[in-house]
């Protein structure tokens, strides 16, 4: 018998409605929703696989504990929690809080309570550093915010925008970036049949781009120099909106002259794009009417100076004056969250970055999206007074996610304790001395409220719609099994190290507030616990059940309210180490800052978003396996036969940092000289030649010491300068595969 129960999707942050079939307790079937109002039915290919995750025959049904051997065995959960909180007092004990490391990868946003008990645990310890895969993924948009100030009253919604500019990012295959999260297929489709226009920026002309009024295919890292030009040429030409500028802004002459070396024929130069192309885009995005420009993770991660373009684009959507006024409608102020006062106001800049305590390494601080991940090997390898000695990763994959894969090998493999969150033996559990089975989404409840912070995130992000679910645990764990939610690990920890918990409700900027303590002589139910975090909503979490499907909560509705009287701040599009950092790129002949990006190096490394992989956590289902087996390395045909290779063959790609393989695939929408490759695939150098089954891992040749964002400490990450050359096997190489140098 099967029956069909309403949930949403937990493998990404869109949070889609979806119907679950169960049969005899096994999900068999995932479809999403048709009645949502909003979600119109839509699922992706990786949420419509979340059975075959459930029920995958790798799956880890026991927890893991290394063997004197090096081999794994089975523990008990309990026991193991009993041996990890052994072992983490003695650390605490020994050497504070701060050696003691918690990192948080993208499905650590999974399920609704992961991260509140993560966080408060951490907390307990007496450690301020919340290591997040948001330091390595796009931190500049939040410290850009800091550095400029942010408008109350939020952004223009993309429920009513006329004109979006997308740079660098293909958001309906990431869901993410520019278009709403539900649906972005539909959405667009019928957005441009009501006049909408979208302008893409890209060095690929991927799915997105195929659809763009306008758009250009620049060289990578030349997005600084674009974004600065069309800054210029909108000053110029008086595009800009006066009565906002004047009223709501400071520092207009000064960033006139800072953006004064980047004019139309000097960037269509740079980035090698047709200059009357340029002109148009800028005019376009201009003269519109309401609309959001906004950046994907690829442009961030091209130069290390990803705060510096996001700071850009967010001046550029202050010229534009692309902000909620008084009166106007707040499109989305959150469900499951509190709700904040919307004022047609400015709230001045507010500190982002420089954190104490700070990192031991590249002078690095904390910041509001926490501290460098790409500073964890370092502060594991580096020996003295806040040494990193335990990490336990939840929701991620380390070892293939993190920059400079060389680097974080050796940290991993020397820290003292390395506990890893896992549903399958992943390249980082085969390192850790503990590997705890978790939970998957569909054994557990969960809530949408993640969804809620979206539009305070950046400009164009956000369901166009105030849209909230609540779901019940679909099945139960497999018979016989022994997995835990992530919650109840940490709650686990810290009753058996004595430490008190308490959780911070969540509004609709973070979690924010006063504590509330977590009672610790009994375990909560994860129900109490979500009505915990939920006390303060806007809609109460029992009235949120009460539409098991979901449901768009309208009322009450949230009106954007005058300033206040007396109010002074402004946004701020002049900050001083913006303008100084603008300079500096401005006198470079490109944007590339890789030490190494000389005639060696001849093509460029870029990311790429693949249809059936979200990131470096989670199981791959076999039918997305068959779909994708490796990432390949994509280049435009004409330089595969340059170098004498065609598609389907294996290829050496080598940075000066070290070589990976690839299999390479023509693809005639990218730019000549690039090659593209998705990250977090791939293992260790030693099943480099499995590459056509795992793939190959883009992260070994990054070197995080080489150039970093001096604000969020975020390395280049793409625009790596590589060279590309048939693959010779390993034992007729002088330099075997993977071996690379250390810098």
């Amino acid at each position: 018998m099967t029956d069909t129960h309403p949930s949403f999707c937990r493998m990404c942050h869109s949070s889609c409605p979806i119907l679950v079939d169960v049969e005899d307790g096994v999900p068999v079937k995932v479809a999403g929703d048709p009645s949502s109002e909003i979600y119109h039915g839509y699922s992706c290919i990786k949420g419509r696989a979340l059975p075959e995750m459930h029920t995958h025959p790798d799956r880890l049904l026991h927890s893991l504990a290394r063997q004197p051997d090096g081999s794994f065995a089975p523990i008990p959960v309990e026991q193991a929690m009993d041996e990890i909180a052994q072992t983490l007092s003695r650390i605490v004990e020994d050497h504070g809080p701060l050696a003691v490391a918690l990192y948080s990868g993208t499905f650590g946003l999974a399920n609704a309570l992961t991260a509140p008990l993560t966080n408060a645990f951490r907390e307990a310890l007496g450690n301020p550093r919340g290591w997040v895969a948001t330091s390595i993924d796009q931190p500049g948009k939040t410290i850009a915010q800091g550095l400029m100030g942010v408008w109350m009253a939020l952004h223009q919604g993309p429920a009513t925008a006329d004109v979006c500019m997308i740079i660098g990012s293909n958001p309906l295959i990431s869901i993410a970036a520019g278009l709403p999260q539900a649906d972005p297929r539909k959405w667009l489709h019928d957005a441009k049949k009501r006049g909408f226009t979208l302008i893409v920026i890209d060095p690929r002309r991927h799915e997105t781009a195929s659809q763009a009024d306008i758009y250009l295919q620049p060289k990578p890292a030349e997005d600084i120099a674009i974004v600065g030009g069309m800054i210029r040429l909108i000053v110029d030409e008086g595009l800009y909106d006066h009565d906002f500028v004047a009223a709501e802004t400071t520092g207009i002459d000064e960033l006139r002259r800072a953006v004064d070396p980047f004019d139309p024929e000097t960037v269509a130069r740079r980035a090698d794009i047709p200059v009357d192309d340029f002109v148009a885009a800028a005019r376009t995005f201009a003269t519109a009417g309401r609309g959001v420009a906004v950046a994907g993770t690829g442009p961030g991660m091209s130069s290390a100076r990803g705060t510096l373009l996001e700071y850009l684009i967010l001046a550029l959507n202050a010229l534009c004056g692309r902000y909620l006024r008084e009166g106007e409608l707040v499109w989305n102020p959150g469900t499951l969250v509190e709700p904040v006062p919307r004022f047609a106001q400015a709230s001045g800049p507010f500190p982002s970055y420089g954190f104490e305590p700070k990192l031991r390494v590249r002078g690095l601080g904390d910041t509001l999206v926490g501290p460098s991940t790409a500073a964890i090997a370092d502060e594991i390898l580096e020996p003295g007074e806040g040494q990193i000695r335990a990490l336990i990763s939840c929701g991620g994959n380390p070892l293939a996610a993190w920059p400079d894969q060389l680097k974080v090998r050796q940290a991993l493999e020397s820290v003292e304790l390395l506990v890893q969150f896992d549903p399958w033996m992943s390249a980082t559990a085969r390192l850790a001395h503990y590997v705890i089975a978790p939970t998957l989404s569909l054994e557990v409840p969960g809530m949408t409220n993640y969804v809620d912070m979206l539009p305070a995130y950046a400009p164009g992000y956000g369901l166009p719609k105030p849209w909230a679910q609540y779901t019940a645990a679909i099945v139960d764990p497999p018979e016989g099994s022994d997995v835990i939610p992530e919650w109840e690990f940490f709650y686990g920890l810290a009753q058996r190290m004595g430490l008190a918990l308490e959780v911070r409700p969540v509004d609709f900027n973070g979690p924010t507030g006063a504590t509330m303590p977590i009672p610790m002589d009994r375990k909560p139910s994860a129900d109490e616990l979500l009505t915990l975090l939920t006390s303060k909503a806007r809609i109460p979490l029992a009235d949120v059940k009460q539409s098991p499907h979901g449901a768009v909560f309208e009322e009450p509705s949230s009106v954007v309210l005058p300033k206040m009287d007396g109010w002074e701040a402004r946004l701020d599009l002049a900050n001083d180490l913006m303008m100084r950092d603008l300079a500096e790129m401005s006198a470079r002949p490109s944007g590339d800052l890789a030490s190494w990006a000389d005639d060696r190096y001849p093509f460029r490394l870029v990311g790429r978003r693949m249809n059936s992989r979200y990131n470096s956590g989670g199981m791959t289902a076999p039918r997305l396996q068959a779909q994708e087996r490796t990432n390949p390395a994509f280049m435009h045909p004409d330089d595969l036969a340059q170098l004498g290779l065609r598609s389907g063959e294996v290829a050496e790609i080598s940075s000066a940092r070290a070589t990976i393989l690839g299999v390479v695939e023509a693809d005639e929408t990218m730019r000549r000289g690039l090659v593209a490759m998705s990250h977090a695939w791939g293992d260790v150098a030693e099943h480099d030649e499995d590459v056509r089954d795992i793939g190959g891992n883009t992260s070994r040749l990054i070197d995080v010491t080489d150039e970093w964002d001096p604000y969020s400490g975020q390395p280049v990450m793409s625009n790596i300068p590589v060279t590309v050359r048939p693959h010779a096997p390993a034992s007729a190489a002088e330099d075997p595969v993977g071996a690379g140098v250390a810098r």
